[in-house]
């Protein structure tokens, strides 16, 4: 029987972020991809133009006829909320739908290069830390990750040239860990030309590194959970599939860079979804 997972996200037209990005990648590695579109956006909001259509009150009809149809879900994974309240609205699909089997996943973005995103308050940051907490895996970058930990973004960057860096992320990671089993994955530390990421699973510390390209995309962060999600829902450890996703965001970024590009529109990783095939 396929694995059915719901993905509750954003829908961007332009930038290969969110459901876009998830939803080939769940497919490509055998889960079925139920989404749960917590907005509808022309596209992602770094670009200088956007538009944006909140959904909120949409998700518990989602919630209710999905409920009335008897459907079940071997995954669920959260990321982007366009509104506060869909944060409480998200917890209760996840008291619903969740049994001891179901492995929850969540993205708790908030925010990049030391700074929240223009549409997310300290309030709503505040429920997304609450609702990580109930998370079997948190995929947080270094700005979430010192959100999540009240760590001083400023201060831990002014360590990034150290050769102990990582460790350090890792030590930080601990303080993330709401309950025994949840893991951690820590995206996208920048340190010496190359990207890293750490995990934290069942108090082991691993690392996956490869060669940086280019700066910052769009939908990297996604594409990495996306990958790390349906890997541990066809049973791979963290750590393995922490490198899996690792390897496919090198090879895509590297493709990328070859000619101009616009780190808005994302990484050419179509051409190599099939890679991912198990």
């Amino acid at each position: 029987m396929i694995k059915k997972a719901a993905v509750i996200n954003d829908l961007s037209g332009f930038g290969k972020c969110s459901l876009t990005a998830t939803i080939p990648i769940l497919s490509v590695m055998g889960i079925q991809a139920c989404p749960m579109p917590t907005a509808v956006l022309t596209n992602q909001t770094g670009y200088k133009n956007h538009y944006c259509i909140d959904l909120t009150n949409e998700l518990r009809r989602y919630e209710e006829i999905w409920s009335v149809n008897g459907e079940s879900f071997d995954g669920i994974y959260s990321g982007f909320f366009s509104d506060l309240n869909q944060v409480d609205i998200v917890f209760e699909f996840m008291q619903r739908f969740r049994n001891d089997n179901t492995i929850v996943l969540v993205d708790p973005v908030m925010g990049d290069e030391g700074n929240l995103y223009s549409m997310y308050s300290n309030e709503c940051c505040k429920k997304i830390c609450s609702l990580a907490k109930s998370a079997d895996i948190i995929t947080p970058n270094l700005t979430e990750l010192c959100i999540l930990t009240d760590t001083d973004f400023n201060e831990l960057m002014s360590k990034s040239d150290d050769d102990c860096f990582p460790e350090i992320i890792c030590d930080i990671a601990k303080k993330a860990v709401f309950h025994n089993s949840q893991k951690v994955v820590v995206t996208g530390i920048k340190s010496n030309g190359y990207i890293i990421n750490a995990t934290l699973s069942n108090g082991d510390f691993g690392f996956s590194r490869s060669k940086c390209y280019g700066g910052s995309f769009s939908g990297t962060g996604d594409i990495f959970a996306s990958i790390v999600f349906a890997s541990m829902l066809n049973g791979k450890s963290l750590v393995s599939a922490s490198k899996k996703a690792a390897r496919f965001i090198e090879k895509a970024t590297k493709d990328t860079v070859k000619e101009s590009y616009d780190r808005n529109d994302g990484i050419n990783f179509e051409k190599f979804l099939y890679q991912l095939h198990e």
